[in-house]
């Protein structure tokens, strides 16, 4: 399948580098296209002149967007020589018009909160296509621990308000050695470790600390997670994250990883697996294994494509 997939780089996640990287493996001839870097140097009405150019010599069967990095009306234009797709990764509590107006323009709209879709098909009459993230083998492995990252309990992400995130932290800051690694932590009274976190260091703290925890944005949403999941079991670690609704249809509590369902809850599960170095070392290697196996962007992108609907004509 030939794909033109529009994304800017995200240089901590490395997303839309592992989906490329997850496209090329399976076979797929990819045009890989950063819209916003290109009109920074040549402004955007000739970029989008050249862009235009440059898909229709390629002829793609697809063309996948990221998020927002191609707006609805440009991608409109693209219906017309192929198929298009858009994966959004975030789990708003608003459909707002930058959202819907993507959705129209896509043959398929990816979302990674299974229970939005209802409320798609309400607000505005379109059903998304449920998919997870992925790991990816090239960034996300085990390492050898680095002593300077050594802890109980870390945390790798923005200290957002939603989904109970800081209280967690704090709970869990009483009772145990807590690291956390990213922007603004000071804000809220924590000092991290690191204030910028890379695949090369989110490896690192994986395979440092005794516990990993997620804890998402929102905890309402069936089977809605982020791919920090899918990174920090395929980096190998021990995860601990906040249950959501239908989460053991994925993973399987004491086997892939474990969940905690309250600050209080937290402290408990952290606690009982700090004392047993065996079952955190067992659980972690079956997360890791099966993370790879079956969770990889590869995968991803395979249940992607295989979509009914971006099937090319017959």
């Amino acid at each position: 399948m030939r794909i033109a997939f529009f994304a800017k780089r995200h240089k901590r996640s490395g997303i839309t580098t592992h989906m490329e990287r997850a496209m090329r493996s399976l076979g797929h001839e990819v045009l890989r296209v950063n819209r916003r870097k290109l009109e920074r140097v040549i402004g955007k009405g000739l970029a989008w002149k050249l862009i235009r150019r440059r898909v229709r010599r390629f002829r793609p069967d697809v063309v996948l967007v990221f998020t927002f990095d191609l707006p609805a009306e440009r991608l409109n234009e693209l219906r017309q020589d192929a198929k298009t797709a858009t994966f959004f990764d975030d789990c708003p509590r608003e459909l707002g018009p930058r959202i819907e107006g993507a959705a129209r323009a896509s043959d398929v709209f990816f979302i990674t909160s299974r229970g939005q879709i209802s409320q798609y098909v309400d607000e505005l009459g379109i059903t998304p296509a449920y998919v997870t993230g992925g790991c990816d083998p090239e960034d996300h492995f085990r390492v050898p621990a680095e002593q300077s990252l050594i802890s109980d309990v870390a945390f790798i992400g923005k200290p957002d308000s939603r989904g109970g995130r800081v209280e967690v932290l704090k709970e869990l800051a009483k009772h145990y050695d807590v690291a956390v690694y990213g922007p603004r932590w000071r804000e809220v009274g924590l000092t991290p470790r690191l204030d910028d976190v890379y695949p090369p260091q989110y490896r690192q703290i994986c395979n440092s600390a005794r516990v990993v925890l997620g804890n998402d944005l929102r905890d309402d949403v069936e089977l809605y997670f982020s791919n920090r999941t899918w990174i920090s079991l395929g980096c190998g670690a021990f995860l601990c994250t906040r249950y959501v609704p239908k989460l053991e249809e994925i993973l399987t509590e004491g086997e892939h990883c474990v969940f905690f369902r309250s600050p209080a809850d937290a402290v408990e599960v952290v606690g009982r697996y700090l004392e047993d170095d065996a079952a955190r070392s067992r659980i972690a290697a079956a997360g890791h294994a099966y993370a790879h196996e079956q969770y990889s962007y590869a995968r991803m992108i395979e249940r992607m494509l295989a979509h009914p609907d971006l099937a090319p004509p017959s």
